[in-house]
């Protein structure tokens, strides 16, 4: 909206006057990056399966598990792989050695080099960040099409300060057994804290909030080494050694009120018939003993996740289900359990790891006419030319793309444009930008308008400006 529509002649004449730059549109600029072309860019929905696996030491801890991680992630006929514990050990690179071993057997991936957490992805990788948090996140945008975009977090939590097994009655840091299960959920919440899990997590939801509000989709797997505040629930506090506890799991519940949703439990809400454990897994594969941890406790649990989140609606889950061993740990017994009656896929190959995976996918729904625009990169230099790409926006020629510093308001008050163009009736295409050499170093972001107005027809694209 402009300032005043009360008066349009006026308002066409101050929005004129305020974004204070040339009109002209810039045919020369740089081309847009390249989008996947595997998929055709007229489709309604994708569907995007991804796997999320604890690899244990890379493989390592079991013979023959790098082929089982391969294995692993043919089997579940994952897009994109989220991975928990890359080592890179004798001073391999992971990423390529993963990649590498997928394509001699006919399956082309894509990755990026990382420590503790990696990415593997059918898709080519747009852009990627790692050592987020100290190595506890890294992330990859993915590109499914013109219009829609998934920003990709691998995640591996801290691992001591383990809370829930004080209710079983272990020490969460020593993994010793103590005189009494503590039962005191305040008592528990606060050594919980203790870990930087929560720290980890806020981190992510900061990070992650830049790509919703850049109009991508977030999709975080990960191994959290935390439960959730959906299993500790009523209906489960006499079950699996909890003793009676009903514990809001601070990780999961920071990420509900963030708007991120466990795909898991969306698709199997009941926590009795689906608990969904991925911790631990009795995997025959490897000696018992180094998957015991507490062994006069049930140490059943679901401590590996799938969360996403979307700014507008465009994701469903069409399954999600555990991968791996169907047993579990109880008692420093392998355990079979057949009540509970997950979802599952069993391995046909050598399982690599103590945890067990999860498979979720999605259903996305696409749009290839919305209106999009974005960046080649999220930093620019103080008078650095800043080329902006835009798609599927509408031919009228007063269609018009704009800069404002983070938090001001487009036509609000005497709040303009720092740099505008019009796009002259072009749909989709290029053009340069240059911010004032007064403008400060900070964050900004670009906006795409329709008609000359102040309505916004995409989301917007954030960076950061300056030294």
């Amino acid at each position: 909206m402009k300032k005043s529509y009360l008066i349009p002649l006026l308002s066409s004449l101050l929005l004129l006057n305020c974004k204070k730059a040339s009109s002209s549109f810039a045919s020369d600029s740089a081309k847009p990056v390249k989008t996947q072309t595997t998929l055709a860019a007229t489709a309604d929905s994708i569907t995007l399966k991804v796997l999320q696996l604890n690899i244990w030491q890379e493989g390592t801890s079991v013979s023959g598990g790098f082929d089982g991680i391969v294995d692993a992630i043919i089997q579940s006929g994952a897009d994109l792989i989220t991975l928990s514990e890359v080592r890179n050990y004798n001073s391999t690179k992971f990423n390529e050695r993963i990649v590498a071993a997928l394509k001699a057997k006919g399956y082309t991936f894509y990755s990026f080099y990382d420590y503790n957490v990696g990415i593997v992805s059918k898709y080519p990788i747009a852009s990627f960040k790692t050592n987020i948090y100290g190595n506890a996140f890294d992330k990859a945008t993915i590109i499914l099409n013109s219009a829609t975009q998934v920003t990709l977090y691998s995640a591996h939590l801290d691992y001591t300060n383990y809370a829930c097994y004080l209710p079983r009655g272990y020490d969460g840091v020593t993994f010793n057994k103590i005189a009494a299960p503590v039962t005191n959920v305040d008592s528990v919440l606060a050594a919980n804290l203790k870990s930087t899990r929560d720290e980890e997590l806020s981190a992510f939801v900061t990070d992650a909030k830049q790509e919703r509000d850049n109009g991508r989709i977030v999709i975080l797997g990960g191994d959290f080494n935390e439960p959730s505040h959906l299993d500790w629930v009523k209906a489960q506090k006499d079950l699996f050694d909890h003793h009676g506890t009903i514990v809001p799991w601070q990780g999961s519940v920071k990420l509900y009120g963030a708007g991120y949703q466990d795909s898991y439990r969306v698709k199997n809400p009941d926590p009795v018939k689906y608990p969904g454990f991925t911790w631990a897994a009795f995997n025959t594969s490897a000696k018992l003993s180094s998957l015991v941890w507490a062994p006069e406790a049930d140490e059943r649990d679901r401590i590996d996740y799938i969360y996403y989140a979307d700014n507008y609606n465009r994701v469903n889950v069409n399954e999600s289900i555990v991968f791996g061993p169907s047993g579990s740990i109880v008692r420093g017994q392998g355990y079979e359990d057949a009540i509970y009656t997950n979802p599952f896929l069993k391995p046909t190959g050598t399982w690599p790891s103590d945890h067990k995976g999860v498979v979720t996918t999605f259903s996305i729904k696409t749009s290839p006419t919305q209106a999009n625009i974005s960046l080649n990169k999220t930093k620019f230099s103080a008078g650095e030319t800043i080329t902006v790409n835009f798609a599927n926006g509408p031919a009228n020629p007063k269609a018009w793309i704009g800069i404002y510093e983070t938090g001001k308001v487009p036509g609000a008050g005497n709040t303009y444009a720092d740099a505008w163009k019009y796009t002259n009736g072009v749909m989709s295409g290029s053009l340069t930008l240059t911010l004032p050499s007064d403008k400060p170093s900070g964050a900004y972001y670009v906006a795409y308008f329709a008609d000359n107005g102040y309505t916004e027809i995409s989301p917007r694209f954030s960076f950061t400006y300056g030294n």
